[in-house]
């Protein structure tokens, strides 16, 4: 074969050459896409400067999943000995993305912050983080913000906390934790002296259950309660004011993953933007009763349908409500519509 047929490939090139290339690419890209494709080059990106030096990792809602990209992440977690701060917020990642990232906490040694914010690893992914925590000594700031944890997660991270020796913040707000759960957290605060920030808003216990916590060592301690979480006989709630914003939504949201009655929600035209959306999108994900949700006339755009489209995908609404949820996307589809009439309203 003649070196006119030869083609030139990233396997054979030399590495003055590869470096050029990959300066070229953003660092969640060589950790997903050339990472763990062959030796040589793990053995290229480990020495490359940019990997060496890389402290922070954005990668808030990249769609990562289970399978390949937290196993991915969690492969490279095990060797690098330079990145500090993992965000992983608002994405697909369930329990078996958080046994992988578990498996490398065992090991890792640099990590310092990790969060998993908005992401969906129950009690089983509670269960994996919290044996790995029991081990690992550098990881001192959780963030587990909406992840659906329960009691039994809750017992986990308090099972964990009368060992672990590193850990100082912990996030475990807008989760389904009940008055068993804060019971186990406060529980394990009697051994622990070393977390001092406890993160526990807009769960399922009540204010009798947080008394528990007065005698807690922390220095910052956060319960707060949504009146969505609060209101058990409420199923339809009108929101249509100009009022609401996203700043308004986001505290409708913290109450929708918890809440279980409310089956209506009308928030037309209440200011709501892409961010609103976001938080709407989050939420659906955890809520389990709500059928109807009127946004309509609102300016969430391409990318608010977007989260919002994201959301119903991790929605569990039983089936006989998929008609309701029809007329959901049938206003995503007016809001994303530009020049749009008040004439219109005769429709809906």
């Amino acid at each position: 074969m003649s070196s006119h047929n030869i083609i030139p490939s990233l396997l054979h090139l030399p590495v003055e050459l590869t470096y050029r290339i990959l300066d070229h690419l953003a660092p969640s890209d060589i950790l997903v896409s050339v990472r763990d494709v062959c030796s040589r080059l793990n053995a290229i990106t480990n020495i490359y400067p940019r990997f060496q030096t890389l402290v922070t990792l954005d990668l808030l809602s990249n769609g990562i999943d289970d399978d390949e990209g937290a196993c991915c992440l969690a492969d490279v977690l095990k060797i690098n000995q330079a990145i500090t701060r993992l965000d992983l917020t608002r994405n697909n990642i369930g329990p078996q993305g958080a046994q992988h990232l578990a498996d490398a906490l065992k090991i890792n040694q640099t990590l310092k912050i990790l969060s998993l914010s908005d992401n969906i690893i129950g009690e089983e992914g509670a269960c994996y983080l919290s044996d790995a925590l029991k081990i690992n000594k550098t990881l001192v700031t959780l963030h587990l913000h909406g992840n659906r944890i329960n009691d039994r997660g809750a017992q986990h991270f308090a099972d964990m906390m009368t060992i672990n020796q590193g850990l100082i913040k912990l996030d475990l707000s807008s989760n389904v934790i009940g008055d068993e759960g804060a019971h186990y957290l406060s529980d394990s605060l009697k051994i622990n002296q070393l977390l001092t920030t406890l993160l526990l808003n807009y769960n399922k216990f009540g204010p009798e259950s947080a008394e528990c916590f007065s005698n807690a060592t922390l220095t910052t301690l956060e319960i707060k309660w949504s009146g969505l979480s609060d209101t058990e006989a409420l199923t339809t709630l009108q929101c249509n004011s100009s009022s609401i914003s996203d700043a308004g939504v986001r505290y409708l949201a913290d109450g929708l993953r918890i809440n279980q009655t409310l089956t209506k929600l009308n928030l037309r035209s209440a200011c709501i933007d892409c961010e609103g959306a976001q938080f709407l999108g989050d939420a659906l994900r955890s809520n389990r009763t709500l059928t109807e949700l009127d946004i309509s006339f609102n300016r969430i755009g391409d990318d608010g349908a977007q989260y919002l489209g994201n959301g119903l995908k991790n929605n569990q609404v039983k089936e006989k409500e998929y008609l309701v949820i029809c007329h959901i996307l049938i206003n995503i589809f007016l809001t994303v519509t530009e020049n749009i009439d008040d004439s219109n309203e005769q429709y809906w």
